[in-house]
């Protein structure tokens, strides 16, 4: 993979509708998740799709909230799996987790860490106690990664990531093809199940 100008997807995220009537037919498994499928009942908004294709929606097994999805089995279901990976779960986080690659350094206290995504470098440096940490972003002087983010990712790996994610803010333009060519290749393994009843 190399680095490269997306086309930009400045869209809304999928808005939830718990109030949202919809025939489940399909149970969607992908890895650990597992999801509900259906299709929008007519006469309501949403239903309405200029192009005349029904309209499906989707939820995690057992939650009530719905979302309504661009994609339709018509497309296959790799592609609606992969949306529902991209509106289920921090994709990009995960892609970061998943491609990252340490090149030097390790992830303990009194060192520094320097990290690589498909030529994106980041730094990562922590007090000698740990209970500290400082990011370098390309082009910028270290920046304390504040307590808050320590706290809430006490693996040092994690806090990597989450780093990455808070002091480039921008990263999600710079890797969006990427990460939706990934979540179809996720999706390549889903299972599908139809739900009778």
């Amino acid at each position: 993979m190399s680095i490269h100008e997306p086309a930009f997807n400045d869209a809304e995220p999928v808005a939830t509708r718990p109030d949202l009537e919809v025939a489940p037919f399909a149970r969607l498994t992908i890895g650990e998740g597992s999801f509900d499928v259906g299709t929008v009942k007519a006469g309501q908004p949403e239903a309405e799709r200029e192009d005349g294709r029904e309209v499906l929606a989707f939820r995690e097994t057992g939650d009530g909230a719905w979302k309504v999805l661009e994609h339709n089995v018509d497309e296959g279901w790799r592609q609606v799996g992969a949306e529902v990976l991209r509106n289920t779960s921090d994709a990009l986080h995960d892609y970061v987790g998943m491609h990252m690659i340490r090149r030097s350094g390790a992830f303990e206290p009194g060192n520094m860490v320097s990290l690589t995504l498909f030529g994106f470098e980041w730094d990562l440096r922590f007090s000698r106690d740990g209970s500290r940490a400082q990011v370098r972003m390309p082009d910028t002087n270290w920046s304390e990664v504040d307590r808050t983010l320590m706290t809430q990712f006490e693996d040092k790996r994690e806090l990597a990531i989450a780093s990455l994610l808070r002091f480039s803010p921008s990263i999600h333009k710079v890797f969006e093809d990427d990460v939706e060519a990934w979540s179809r290749r996720l999706a390549a393994g889903a299972q599908v199940m139809p739900i009778m009843g």
